[in-house]
């Protein structure tokens, strides 16, 4: 199956990284104030950031179906690393109906789960990013030359 993609600068990759930060921030703070829906909707989106930052890095790509599966089909093409990653995303997507239109409410147990594969999923991906400096908006030349042999 062919997975729709939008093309971008490896250097975007920064903006995706920024959302997933902010998202993983939110997600600890929800999580440690016992708002365990907000957690695991934070968590959720935090992965996608994340994931959406490790291919733009990688491959210059994200996915732009409506389908998440496809994010994860996509994100598992990017190397051994990213089969691991795209299961973390994988089991966060499977609570994104749930979390986002059910009427059901989220436990504390089902928030660790979320966060626990939201914070592996993130700090892998902002591990593989360090070389992005923020206020130029781009990546060492050697992290840069990096992202483009994928």
């Amino acid at each position: 199956m062919v997975v729709s993609t939008r093309k971008l600068s490896p250097a975007k990759s920064g903006n995706f990284l920024k959302k997933a930060e902010e998202l993983y921030l939110e997600m600890l703070e929800a999580r440690r104030n016992g708002r365990f829906n907000s957690a695991v909707i934070s968590a959720i989106h935090c992965g996608i950031s994340a994931s959406d930052a490790y291919t733009v890095y990688l491959g210059g790509v994200r996915s732009a179906s409506k389908d998440h599966g496809d994010a994860v089909r996509l994100l598992s093409t990017m190397g051994v690393d990213a089969k691991v990653l795209s299961e973390h995303l994988r089991s966060l997507l499977e609570a994104k109906n749930a979390a986002e239109y059910e009427d059901r409410l989220f436990t504390s147990k089902e928030a660790d789960l979320a966060v626990k594969h939201a914070e592996r999923l993130y700090k892998r991906v902002r591990e593989k990013l360090e070389g992005f400096n923020p206020r130029l908006g781009s990546f060492t030349a050697r992290d840069e030359a990096e992202s483009h042999e994928l």
